[in-house]
């Protein structure tokens, strides 16, 4: 017979076995085991008595939970609601008669019989004394520490526990497997067992109740090939009879047409087993992981792994599941639901013509059938695998397969698909560009998008936004109210007038031959800067990198970017992305753009934007606040790329500090390298770094050939003017100070760019190579940038000098029409639409939202 005693302390658990030694004994009799509780257990048989156990054991071990003088300690956990624990229970077949426990020291201890609160006591237990309880039910009595503080602890050196055996009276009830009311398709077998030993189950399958004049039920189990009720018993000498166990089989029975199945209303969003009869189903359209199939009554889209070929009818019963995805129904398989069909091939593929308005009246008819609309209009191609078509006044969606799948607007096309439902909205899916065949050609649908869904500007300051499009129409741009900014309808210039507000900006592209119409929007904030506090950035810095906390639109996340630091401020163009109203008097931070305040979030390290202001204790520049009993700070995780809050002590996460922020320029160089650079703005000798900064001036000739420029440097940089650097490090940083110039100048031949622009056939350019090199037919420039005009450069003829440097030419007379200073991109987002053009590959998705864009080619990722 075997007794187990459960110890828990501080979360450790320890499970001794206890030895009764109960040869000989009889049903009833009190079987008594005492305990010390430790690591070690022996067992002896003493008095002569062998119904009686004394278990004792030898201290000393070092197995938690600790030995201490003999005895197992238990602890107040910290909340003062007893930590470790001491848990008496018995097996099967066995009850608790009573426990007594004893301990070396005065306490409270509280015990549980049975897991039951309202069965909880807490008694006080005097030093070297023992208490007993026996007011026991069946199971078990747990035991625990109740001081006074989270330093209390129980020394428990003496158990005593009597129990006694369970008088069985009734044959256990016989388990069925699998259980009551499982379904099943053509057969299924049913076990039974008891856990009584030797017991005998008798079973009936005709309703009537069993006996032992019944049928045994084998061993082998029984097998049912129709809907069936069993009926069973346990019957063993010298106990009473088990009670009737009933448990019914239901066999389903084939829908005979897909539309049946369909109509059933058996179809769940997690999908239930069904039986249906293929007749004659052709597979319209099959892949590895989806298949249509369709009979004459309605066609079944098919999900998952299956074996199904285009071009085949089906006969035979299937066993699948049947579901509901969003509205669709769908057959969900795994592999060999089809094996056992006939299987004829090269079969043709139906194909029903159906008008628009037929599939809007009556859409369940067609789901997942292949229809073809003919002579359909385009009304909208495709933008994320979304588009429309019209007829005759009816319209329906569109939704592609793949992403590369398009058709131009207005265009007349006939389509091929397989109608289905998405939530509520009822699209026609195609799965091929083949299935789109263009009867006459459309327009292209235009993209119009602004760089920014908003700008600020000062009171009586102007700003020009600009919307790119692809269209060949002109834009035109208009505000929402003049009264608080203009807007010059052909360039984009904003003019805030003397009145604080916001107003919106539509730009529109009409249509043409070519093109269809398109609208974009953004907004504009016209504020008072003598009436907003100075915003900042929260920074920190880990390994040398400064990360900036962004001021997202997603309120669960506070996401951080790499920013360019130069003397102790933040250089961007951009300070709406990271930009926080900061009040270090009252603890707040607040996002500039929605008016959201940062605070802590439901997770230990979580941050979150919230409508209420929540308080921080800035310390030592780290803002800080209690979470769960600790100090936390808010600091950068570079596994998350995100900002959370972190315990103070804890450096592994650098603390985030406030920053000013300066609007500014930087650009990712490689050190040694030449460029050219103009900037609206000037550049004070404090406010730069990463390069060392030149005019142009002159040019040494060769004969009638120019053979080199010489260079002087400079130690500011003028708003407007075209200079040439040299590369010191891996990021050329500008910080702006003064007003803004609206056009770039010309300055000894070096002609400056604000915008990327195309240069003429016989100007130079600073190659790659640190040379310059003359242009051939194809040279660009991108914004911020300079090329030279060797006709306007003075010629120079003394020594150069020691804030000098010379740059010679190359010898070759052209250069690849490709060349280009900066490398221009356009940037597009995965839908195709264009929202930068001919910008600097190396700055193309600054500033843009968070996404993921095509760049060249590739994509990239903006955090």
């Amino acid at each position: 017979m075997k007794r187990f005693t459960n110890v828990k302390s501080g979360g450790v658990i320890l499970t001794l076995l206890l030895l009764a030694l109960v040869s000989g004994s009889v049903w009833g009799q009190e079987v008594t085991v005492e305990q010390s509780v430790f690591t070690e257990v022996n067992s002896e048989s003493l008095g002569g008595d062998t119904n009686v156990s004394y278990v004792t054991a030898k201290g000393g071990g070092t197995t938690a939970p600790a030995i201490y003088d003999s005895a197992i300690r238990l602890y107040q956990n910290a909340s003062g609601n007893g930590g470790g624990t001491i848990t008496i229970s018995v097996i099967d077949g066995f009850e608790l008669v009573s426990v007594e426990i004893g301990s070396s020291m005065s306490t409270s201890i509280a015990y549980t019989i049975n897991e039951s609160v309202e069965k909880s006591k807490t008694e006080s237990l005097d030093a070297n004394s023992t208490y007993t309880v026996s007011d026991l039910s069946v199971r078990s009595v747990t035991f625990h520490c109740m001081g006074k503080d989270k330093n209390s602890r129980l020394y428990v050196n003496y158990l005593k526990v009597v129990y006694r055996p369970v008088v069985l009276t009734q044959v256990a009830a016989p388990v069925f497997a699998p259980v009551d009311g499982t379904t099943f398709v053509d057969k299924l077998t049913v076990a039974a067992s008891c856990s009584t030993e030797d017991a005998t189950i008798y079973y009936t399958t005709n309703g009537t109740e069993p006996t032992t004049s019944s049928d045994i039920f084998p061993a082998e189990g029984v097998t049912l090939t129709e809907t069936t009720t069993l009926k069973a018993i346990t019957v063993k000498d010298g106990l009473d009879n088990s009670e009737v166990v009933t448990a019914t089989y239901t066999k389903l029975e084939p829908y005979a047409s897909l539309k049946a199945l369909k109509e059933s209303g058996i179809a769940t969003t997690e999908g239930v087993t069904c039986f249906v009869e293929l007749k004659n189903a052709v597979v319209t359209y099959a892949d590895s992981r989806k298949a249509y199939i369709q009979d004459e009554t309605a066609g079944l889209y098919v999900f998952g792994s299956n074996n199904l070929k285009a071009g085949t009818k089906l006969n035979g019963l299937v066993s699948a599941k049947l579901a509901l995805y969003f509205g669709l129904y769908e057959l969900k398989v795994d592999g060999g639901e089809f094996d056992n069909v006939a299987v004829t091939n090269d079969v043709e593929i139906p194909v029903q013509e159906v008008t628009v308005a037929e599939l809007n009246q009556n859409f369940a008819r067609y789901e997942s059938m292949r229809v073809k609309v003919v002579d359909a209009t385009v009304t909208s191609s495709f933008n994320d695998k979304n588009g429309e078509i019209e007829q005759n006044g009816e319209k329906i969606a569109l939704r592609a397969a793949d992403e590369n799948i398009t058709a131009d607007v207005q265009a007349t096309v006939d389509v091929t698909g397989y109608p289905g439902l998405y939530n509520s909205t009822k699209q026609l899916n195609v799965i091929l560009q083949e299935d789109i065949a263009v009867k006459t050609a459309g327009k292209t649908q235009a993209t119009l998008t602004f760089d920014s869904d908003a700008y600020s500007v000062n009171v009586g300051e102007s700003l020009t936004v600009k919307a790119t499009t692809n269209s060949s129409a002109s834009v035109v741009y208009s505000s929402s109210d003049k009264t608080i900014a203009t807007v010059d309808e052909n360039t984009g210039e904003v003019q805030a007038g003397n009145k604080v507000g916001t107003v919106t900006i539509t730009a529109t592209v009409t249509e043409n031959d070519e093109y269809t119409g398109a609208t974009a929007t953004c907004t504009m904030n016209v504020v008072d800067p003598s009436a907003l506090p100075e915003a900042k950035a929260l920074v920190a810095e880990k390994d040398g990198v400064y990360y900036a906390m962004l001021n997202t639109t997603d309120k669960s996340k506070l996401n951080a970017s790499v920013a360019t630091v130069l003397n102790g401020k933040v250089i961007t163009d951009r300070s709406d992305l990271c930009g926080w109203y900061v009040d270090e008097e009252n603890g707040t931070i607040q996002s500039i753009s929605n008016n959201q305040y940062v605070a802590h979030g439901s997770g230990n390290t979580d941050l979150e934007l919230q409508s209420n202001s929540f308080k921080w204790d800035c310390r030592g520049g780290m803002w800080q606040c209690e979470v769960s009993g600790s100090e936390r700070a808010i600091g950068y995780n570079s596994s998350t790329d995100k900002f959370g809050t972190y315990l103070v002590s804890d450096d592994t996460y650098p603390k985030a500090v406030v920053m000013p922020i300066t609007e500014g320029y930087h650009r990712n160089v490689t050190s040694g390298d030449y460029g050219t650079i103009c900037l609206p703005y000037a550049v004070a000798a404090e406010d730069m770094a990463g390069a060392e900064f030149f005019s142009i001036a002159g040019k040494v000739m060769k004969g009638e050939e120019p053979q080199s420029i010489v260079l002087e440097q400079v130690t500011t940089l003028e708003a407007g003017v075209p200079y040439i650097f040299s590369a010191t490090s891996d990021k050329l940083i500008a910080a702006y100070s003064g007003k803004a110039v609206a056009v770039a100048e010309e300055a000894n031949g070096l002609i400056g760019s604000f915008e990327g622009q195309d240069v003429a056939e016989g100007m130079y350019l600073i190659s790659a190579q640190n040379k310059v090199q003359l242009c051939g037919k194809g040279c660009k420039i991108s914004g911020n940038r300079a090329y030279i005009d060797m006709n306007e450069v003075p010629e120079y003829s003394g020594e150069v000098g020691v804030n000098q440097r010379l740059i010679s030419f190359e010898d070759a007379t052209g250069i690849s029409e490709t060349m280009v200073e900066g490398g221009l991109a356009d940037v597009y987002t995965l839908s195709g639409v264009e929202v930068r053009h001919q910008v600097d590959e190396s700055e193309a998705t600054q500033g843009l939202p968070q996404g993921i864009y095509i760049v060249n080619g590739k994509k990239v990722v903006v955090k």
